[in-house]
């Protein structure tokens, strides 16, 4: 069973590893190559401003694009084709060919991209900084760490199930790109709320309050006044040419809230948990649906 599953996979685990060894080949070159550069981060980001906007669109779109041809064929093709009835009509179990089919080619594909990731976050590290964007915001989240393997274990799972469901590869394939996107969305758009913000409180000196660092991912900021309350009509903040003119409308300090950077690996441990459960939650629900549709 192993056997055959490898020669009816074996396309798409070695195309992945091809990718995977490539990119991973191109990162470490990148790391060592801005090593050497810095501390001339004048120099880094005139050199590695273009590849790092290319790069982050090819991770954006590789988890994916990997889980949906890889996991979208994997039944469908096979319904299609009326050669899923050969395999469940021999001695192997009907539960033992679908784990087979899975753990080799679901398996290799998140083991790749999880490799990718983590290369990924330890490579970039230095670079980073050309963005002009915190690590824990889009796209720079999603294309390094523990996220690139568990976006790819969702696309694989549901294009896994959506195969199983509709019986049709190329239909499969659009509803794992969609069902993907929305789910994504969905965890970007709750990233925030994964911890409470650090409020960093300025008094003013000069009229004006430190601009938070790049790799401060900023949720928002504001005016205090004497009391420490947040200031509701900030229009004092143009009228005003002086900090005397801002003290006599109560306005004392100003606040930024922000994610400090040391928050990155707990905000991707978060989102490996939330896309964990909801790939079991596809394989799971998913199983039980679709388990009439081998017959």
């Amino acid at each position: 069973m192993i056997w055959v599953a490898w020669r009816q996979q074996r396309l798409s685990v070695l195309t992945i590893a091809g990718i995977v060894l490539l990119l991973v080949a191109t990162l470490v070159y990148v790391r060592v190559d801005v090593t050497s550069l810095l501390p001339d981060k004048d120099l880094v980001s005139d050199k590695y401003s273009v590849f790092m906007n290319g790069f982050s669109v090819v991770m954006i779109a590789l988890p994916p694009l990997a889980g949906m041809f890889t996991g979208a064929p994997l039944f469908a093709r096979e319904i299609e084709q009326g050669t899923h009835i050969f395999g469940l009509t021999q001695s192997v179990s009907r539960r033992r060919w679908l784990a087979t089919k899975l753990v080799l080619a679901g398996g290799s594909l998140v083991v790749s991209m999880f490799i990718l990731g983590l290369v990924a976050a330890w490579a970039l590290d230095p670079v980073n900084f050309v963005t002009m964007s915190s690590k824990l915001s889009s796209p720079l989240f999603e294309i390094q760490g523990l996220t690139v393997g568990v976006y790819s274990l969702l696309a694989f799972a549901i294009g896994t199930i959506a195969g199983l469901l509709l019986r049709n590869t190329l239909a499969a394939m659009v509803v794992t790109l969609v069902a993907y996107t929305v789910l994504v969305a969905g965890a970007i758009a709750i990233r925030p709320y994964y911890a409470e913000p650090t409020r960093i409180e300025a008094t003013f000196a000069s009229g004006q309050w430190d601009v938070p660092a790049l790799d401060q991912w900023t949720m928002g900021n504001g005016l205090l006044d004497a009391n420490g309350k947040e200031v509701v009509d900030t229009s004092a903040l143009a009228e005003c040419r002086s900090v005397d003119c801002l003290r006599e409308r109560g306005i004392v300090a100003a606040f930024t809230d922000v994610h400090l950077p040391g928050q990155f690996w707990r905000f991707q441990l978060t989102d490996l948990g939330l896309f964990l459960l909801l790939s079991a939650g596809v394989f799971g629900v998913g199983m039980r649906l679709a388990r009439r549709r081998l017959t």
